[in-house]
């Protein structure tokens, strides 16, 4: 998985990662509150519609305080400068 880390204008640290449904950290980190805690509530998760597949790789975000998704991932993301990267995660979501 490819990371790297950058500091923005307002001084706060952040680490960028691409992330992957098959990455290990998207099963590993995954938390029991995030699971349905019961058939009925589970059927009504099922039928939600979501914005984009989840195979699709998305960049990742972490601050101290804040995680942020991309879900475009520029193919040279790891190589821009810290400007850019800074404009991706204006456009990003907040997680």
């Amino acid at each position: 998985m490819r990371h790297r880390a950058f500091t923005d204008r307002n001084g706060i640290l952040w680490t960028v990662s691409e992330v992957t449904k098959d990455a290990p950290a998207f099963v590993e980190n995954r938390e029991r509150r995030a699971e349905a805690r019961s058939e009925n509530r589970r059927a009504a998760e099922s039928t939600r519609l979501t914005t984009r597949p989840l195979d699709l790789p998305w960049l990742s975000f972490e601050s101290a305080t804040s995680r942020r998704r991309v879900s475009r991932v520029p193919a040279d993301w790891d190589e821009l400068p810290e400007d850019e990267l800074e404009d991706l995660l204006g456009n990003s979501e907040l997680v």
